[in-house]
């Protein structure tokens, strides 16, 4: 199985969240930004990078290779007023259930391509005091078969 292969699934399986297919963000991408390199028409962003990979063996068994992703979520709330958090935890919502097993499946194979791919870990958020933004690492493993 081919990491790339893995990361370019993860990346599709979150194609329909894009503004171009009727989801609520505007930018997707594989490419990190800054927040600070984000103009507000960009926003919401959602960016999609490398992370911890881990290969383990163990006697008599094939190796368990497990891929880490790092999804990066900046968000601005337009009103000056309204906690860009709310906007914050409605795409971290929307992600979430982008990458829900779906059907009877208690597993997201990201189409067959991974054995699993889940949300594991601490979502670190962010929540800028004199700014209007937001930003959330969202961590993803995914088993390879």
């Amino acid at each position: 199985m081919s990491r790339e292969a893995a990361y370019t699934a993860l990346f599709a399986k979150l194609l329909p969240l894009l503004s171009t297919s009727g989801g609520p963000i505007v930018t997707l991408s594989r490419r990190l930004r800054t927040l600070d390199d984000m103009n507000d028409p960009e926003l919401p962003a959602l960016f999609v990078t490398l992370d911890k990979q881990t290969r383990q063996v163990k006697a008599g068994l094939p190796p368990r290779r497990t891929l880490g992703a790092r999804l990066f979520l900046y968000v601005s709330s337009p009103d000056q007023h309204v906690a860009s958090g709310i906007q914050l935890n409605t795409l971290l919502d929307a992600i979430e259930a982008a990458l829900a097993p779906t059907g009877i499946a208690a597993q997201q194979t990201l189409g067959g391509v991974v054995a699993h791919a889940w949300i594991e870990g601490v979502i670190e958020t962010f929540e800028a005091i004199k700014t209007s933004r937001a930003a959330a690492g969202i961590p993803v493993t995914m088993l390879l078969p």
